[in-house]
């Protein structure tokens, strides 16, 4: 009846559940190193933080109403006893279970911001905007920098991931210090 190759003898449950084991999009470290300290400033580091929560937040709320909806449409489909909208239920139910893991993911992601979180004091937005300026200095001067010695973009970008990952140092030069560090050199890491 079908011509697509038996593969259901691979996919036993063992292997059904490593799915739910290693899922997540983002690791631990990419969210810290790649997402929050792509951001110079502590201010603008919690900014991206509460900004992927929020992401999160409304991602589950969605997934929540999308789960709900789709075992009503699997219900309803089951209630015609038509074997084609049977075929069409069980599709559905393999998309909640891609749902499922979805969430898994999304969850896994939530806890590990939630971690980042706890380590920065609470910013207020006043806070946030009032360190706009040492931010851009400092970003830009480093962009600037990292272009300067580069021979392509793509160069220039695996420098600054190195600096994310704390592989490069990069000190903001004397002359871009903002006074309120008590010209202390910025380190990035």
């Amino acid at each position: 009846m079908s011509n697509l190759p038996d593969f259901s003898k691979h996919f036993t449950p063992d292997i059904v559940a490593l799915f739910a084991e290693v899922t997540k999009s983002r690791s631990d470290f990419q969210l810290e190193k790649f997402v929050i300290n792509q951001h110079p400033t502590k201010e603008m580091q919690y900014f991206q933080c509460i900004l992927e929560l929020q992401t999160i937040y409304y991602e589950i709320k969605r997934m929540e109403l999308e789960v709900k909806k789709t075992e009503v449409e699997i219900s309803r489909l089951r209630a015609t006893g038509d074997e084609i909208d049977e075929i069409d239920a069980q599709m559905k139910e393999l998309g909640l279970e891609q749902t499922k893991l979805r969430a898994v993911s999304q969850l896994r992601e939530l806890e590990t911001l939630l971690n980042i979180l706890s380590t920065y004091p609470r910013y207020t937005r006043e806070e946030i905007e009032k360190g706009q300026h040492e931010y851009w200095n400092i970003r830009l001067h480093k962009q600037a920098e990292l272009q300067r010695i580069s021979a392509t973009p793509n160069e220039a970008a695996h420098l600054e991931a190195l600096i994310q990952i704390g592989a490069l140092k990069y000190e903001l030069p004397k002359e871009a210090q903002i006074e309120n560090e008590k010209d202390k050199p910025y380190e990035l890491r």
